[in-house]
């Protein structure tokens, strides 16, 4: 090879080696500059256990480098509704609903599709619409659990059922879940079902209010409480110890609320069911980020829920009974709670 002809070659190389050394930093700037996904979430109100998903959520929106609009409506319809046009106009590509009400929460779905964006009803299912997914727990299930608990501590008697709010569907299914199990034992004589009563938001008031009126009606014979979560329960708890009847009625509950698992220690309240919330949150934030990356979800479902519109692809995690004997081995040893949270100790 001559000298003149291995120069040009030598040149050639340097001079594309340069123009490489020039490109490759725009490409990974441009990816370093590149803005995260943006969600959104609507909570009906952040009271209860709503603060620890608002926690979880952000953790895991976090984690997944995603950034999370969230916005609480303190269970005002209109107000959810202007919340999720906000959020809509701000860009989000997926919304997650807690919704006030089941049906008129539709109303924000149709918002969202007419904007491109995805809905994920979070734990409570949003009824006769076009939603995309629904997030949560298996309701129906939390109630036969607490039925079949209420039937295994007492056979015979008269139960009272303190439903949730008519307008949360969670609460319908949960009842669901109980006359599942109680109708049976109803027909055959075992027990009475003294009271069923839903309660308006879920008001523990409300729910003390109709506990007092069953312990006057029922002269204080009742076995079982069936109650749609913790905080109703421990308004039930309230009337039965101002009747001398604390711990001689079994009564359950939803939720884990720490004021429920106290009470469980106590001798107080029988049982409560334990959703472990930053699955759920895991759950629902990897959804979402699947989703405005345009990635496959179809395999994340093994079943649907038909919410009167259409059959909703449903991601539902399993619920799990807390009561003395595995309250340790639960919610503690799950870091839900500390020891020194539920028993008082250091």
């Amino acid at each position: 090879m001559g000298r003149r002809k291995f120069i040009l070659i030598l040149s050639s190389i340097f001079l594309i080696a340069g123009i490489y050394a020039l490109w490759r930093p725009v490409i990974v700037h441009a990816q370093a500059s590149a803005e995260p996904v943006v969600l959104g979430v609507l909570f009906d109100f952040l009271r209860e256990r709503w603060p620890r998903d608002r926690d979880a959520l952000v953790q895991e929106a976090d984690r997944q480098s995603a950034k999370l609009l969230v916005k609480s409506s303190e269970s005002n319809d209109e107000l959810q509704i202007a919340q999720a046009k906000e959020l809509i106009s701000q860009g989000v590509k997926v919304l997650l609903v807690v919704p006030h009400n089941l049906k008129k929460a539709g109303e924000i779905v149709k918002l969202a599709h007419d904007k491109g964006v995805k809905v994920i009803a979070y734990d409570r299912l949003i009824r006769d619409c076009d939603l995309d997914f629904y997030v949560s727990f298996d309701n129906q299930k939390v109630g036969e659990l607490e039925a079949e608990y209420g039937l295994a501590k007492a056979g015979s008697g008269n139960y009272v059922l303190l439903g949730g709010s008519p307008s949360d569907n969670n609460a319908i299914m949960i009842h669901a879940g109980w006359m599942k199990v109680l109708e049976p034992a109803v027909k055959e004589g075992k027990i009475k079902i003294a009271v069923d009563q839903y309660t308006a938001e879920w008001r523990p008031v409300i729910a003390g209010l109709n506990m007092a009126n069953a312990v006057k009606r029922l002269n204080g014979n009742i076995s079982v409480v069936l109650a749609g979560n913790d905080n109703l329960a421990g308004a039930a708890i309230m009337v039965l110890e101002g009747k001398g009847l604390s711990g001689k009625v079994a009564v359950i509950g939803q939720d884990a609320e720490l004021s429920a698992l106290r009470r469980i220690v106590a001798g107080q309240q029988a049982m409560t069911i334990y959703k472990p919330i930053p699955k759920l949150a895991q759950a629902a934030m990897e959804l979402a980020v699947k989703i405005t990356r345009g990635e496959k979800v179809n395999q994340l479902f093994t079943r649907t829920i038909n919410n009167g519109f259409k059959d909703v692809p449903a991601l539902l995690l399993p619920p799990v009974v807390v009561d003395k004997d595995n309250l340790d081995k639960t919610v503690l040893q799950d870091g839900f709670y500390t020891k020194a949270q539920v028993y008082g100790q250091k």
